[in-house]
């Protein structure tokens, strides 16, 4: 029991995999509970629209911060001992995120009722959007204090943030979604990025701001620093405006060839796949980015991610083998009855999954470098991929169109990494 004690203290993956594991947990019983009231009160074919709305906001919120998150993560954890860069760094990504997040408002204020009609097939909503677009300019905030606390590896506050924000967001979005059915949904998530600015404000002014290396922000723009965040805005907002886009149009197609409850079907095994994934996806914002960030070296590289594998993957197994054997207890439980068909989703969503972690650690490699020419043949021909397989297989396969092409996509994904990484995973550990 000692030595599992003192493995336990010296393995820093570890130590935040048990951290994160709390947040999971909560994030996992508020989502039961959210899905549950979702299945009563919204349904599976409102499930669907829902699913459009949080499609473009995450595509919009990257724009809005220009897919800036892990750009700013890996300069917290390369230039922590340099306060006064660090500084330059984020103070410029601020004043150019809050142009671009402010112009985007006004489009989507300009545009709203063409949006809601796209997005959900009525008009009725246009006021969903313009409130949600009057908050992108508050969300930097957000996703600055968060790579802070990537950056500079305080994840037991990274960790309880995200907990407070996750508890602060289900009450709310509990109230509006009881109250105002589909509409009160679609308002939750619109006006969650006021709730996350106000509780990293408050996470800044009373734990980080003070703190020994931690920036103050100042209006102090840098043409140096803004072209070194450059690759990291295009090579982002690529994957944060293509997938939303074409996820949007995925679900749109299964709503014309299948049906509006297939669409609602696949959103609900993708809210089942999220609340187990953002435990990997966590974990490797706090452990591998920062890793290879601070030694490029393929020693480095290989040892980081095989570290990861060995560490997280058995958990990962053992996670979707339960969660595909309870399957039809979880959509039960989470959902309704008329959630059921979507059982057989699960295979190839599971198994999409688990090649999705493999690739994503790898993939890491081009966001610690900077390298927007790998990144960007990598995503684009994954993108591309998804759509053409579901395309494809949707006339013969039904809902079940959208996972299979979900699980060849990583397949075709991993084969493209293995080609583009090839030196860093089998060549000389000299380089």
């Amino acid at each position: 029991m000692r030595r599992l004690f003192l493995l336990f203290n010296r393995n820093m993956l570890l130590k935040m995999a048990s951290w994160n594991s709390i947040f999971i947990l909560v994030r996992i019983a508020l989502g039961a509970v959210m899905s549950n009231l979702l299945a009563r009160f919204v349904g599976d074919a409102g499930l669907g629209y829902l699913g459009n709305l949080r499609n473009f906001s995450q595509g919009l919120q990257s724009l809005s911060v220009l897919g800036l998150e892990n750009g700013l993560t890996k300069n917290a954890a390369a230039l922590k001992n340099e306060p006064k860069l660090l500084s330059k760094t984020f103070t410029t990504a601020w004043i150019a995120t809050f142009i671009v997040s402010v112009l985007t408002a006004i489009g989507i204020n300009f545009t709203a009722s063409w949006l809601s009609l796209y997005l959900f097939d009525s008009d009725s909503y246009s006021f969903v959007l313009r409130i949600f677009g009057c908050s992108l300019p508050f969300y930097f905030v957000f996703v600055a204090v968060s790579s802070l606390l990537q950056g500079f590896e305080w994840f037991k506050t990274y960790v309880i943030l995200n907990i407070i924000v996750a508890l602060s967001v289900f009450a709310l979005g509990a109230y509006l979604i009881v109250n105002e059915n589909l509409y009160g949904a679609l308002l939750s998530i619109a006006v969650t990025p006021y709730v996350q600015f106000i509780l990293a404000l408050l996470v800044y002014f009373f734990y980080l701001k003070g703190k020994k290396g931690v920036l103050t922000f100042s209006i102090e723009w840098s043409n140096e620093q803004a072209l070194q965040l450059f690759k990291y805005s295009v090579m982002a907002l690529v994957s944060a405006i293509l997938i939303p886009l074409v996820n949007i149009e995925v679900r749109n197609e299964v709503i014309d060839q299948v049906s509006d409850h297939a669409a609602g079907w696949w959103e609900s095994v993708q809210r089942i796949s999220g609340y187990y994934m953002v435990f990997v996806t966590t974990l490797i914002s706090l452990y591998v980015l920062p890793n290879l960030s601070k030694d490029s070296s393929f020693k480095q590289y290989r040892s980081t991610i095989w570290n990861f594998y060995k560490t997280i993957l058995p958990v990962v197994v053992a996670g979707l083998i339960s969660v595909y054997l309870c399957r039809d207890l979880i959509l039960e439980y989470l959902f309704t009855t008329e959630f059921l068909p979507a059982s057989s989703m699960f295979k190839w969503q599971l198994l999409g999954d688990f090649i999705k972690v493999i690739t994503t650690v790898m993939a890491f490699r081009f966001i610690a470098l900077n390298d927007l020419k790998r990144y960007l043949v990598a995503e684009l021909i994954s993108i591309f991929c998804f759509y053409l397989f579901t395309m494809v297989l949707l006339p013969y396969y039904g809902k079940n169109a959208v996972v299979m092409a979900y699980f060849l996509n990583y397949i075709f994904y991993f084969l493209i990494l293995i080609l583009l990484l090839r030196k860093e995973l089998f060549g000389s550990l000299e380089q």
